[in-house]
């Protein structure tokens, strides 16, 4: 499925077509700019155009202008089509639960963490700087409903970024553990649960979302699937190293790292 850069790439470029703008350079003249703005725009590799721009795109070619905002606003919260129900159930839970053994999760990243991550998926600068913003913005979770966080311990040794990026992430890692809000547990190296990949789960009354991320990255509230997500949670919780334990090994983490620095 194409993401909604992609989309809005493709819109302004038909809407262009369709308004009988053959060339980039002949709407670029009807709107006063340089010929690599309008082509940049209807390249998904570059940031999205500014408000100010769609909306002159608008007025040039008679597109609406809603759908180009909607998709616009959609692409500079780095937020892809299947993941835009989990961000909702996300932001409304009153109960979160998170397993990640390959990567720290999203909601406890560093910005440095986040822009090494972006960076080696190939995203350029502009790009970086709003998947950032919008990750950051779900970090506000924490402290708002009670969160159980549990990570491989592989993670604590997978190196993202350079060092002083690593050891700032288990600090940061650290300091969360230790909040009452959010626990925070360690899967031992040699424990083999939970290697089909990362999930999480959203409980808001009695409505359960989950979100997998596997083959084929999905949110779901289909209640088989939901039950198997739980279990699972269940188990590779059950597996896990208390809390203090995990404090200690993220803390030990930390002292390898900044021994590298």
């Amino acid at each position: 499925m194409a993401t909604p850069r992609e989309q809005l790439a493709n819109v302004l470029r038909q809407s262009r077509i369709d308004a009988g703008y053959e060339s980039h350079g002949a709407l670029a003249r009807k709107l006063n700019v340089s010929r690599p703005v309008v082509t940049k725009a209807e390249n998904p590799a570059h940031p999205v155009p500014s408000d100010a721009m769609l909306a002159a795109w608008a007025g040039a070619t008679g597109v609406g202008l809603d759908v180009p905002m909607d998709l616009a606003q959609r692409a500079r919260s780095g937020t892809p089509d299947w993941f835009m129900p989990w961000r909702q159930a996300e932001a409304e839970a009153t109960i979160l639960r998170y397993w990640s053994p390959i990567v720290v999760p999203g909601i406890c990243q560093t910005t440095g963490y986040m822009r090494a991550l972006f960076a080696d998926e190939g995203h350029l600068l502009g790009q970086i700087d709003e998947l950032v913003a919008a990750r950051v913005e779900r970090q506000q979770v924490i402290g708002r409903v009670p969160v159980t966080l549990i990570i491989g311990q592989h993670v604590l040794s997978r190196p993202v970024g350079t060092p002083t990026v690593m050891a700032d992430q288990c600090a940061y890692l650290a300091n969360v553990a230790e909040r009452s809000g959010l626990a925070l547990h360690v899967l031992p190296d040699g424990v083999n649960m939970g290697v089909w990949g990362a999930f999480d789960i959203a409980v808001r009354d009695s409505t359960f979302t989950v979100s997998l991320e596997t083959v084929e990255d999905i949110t779901s509230t289909a209640p088989d699937l939901v039950s198997k997500v739980t279990v699972a949670f269940k188990r590779i919780l059950g597996a896990a190293v208390p809390r203090s334990d995990s404090l200690s090994l993220i803390r030990s983490a930390e002292g390898q790292w900044k021994a590298q620095t």
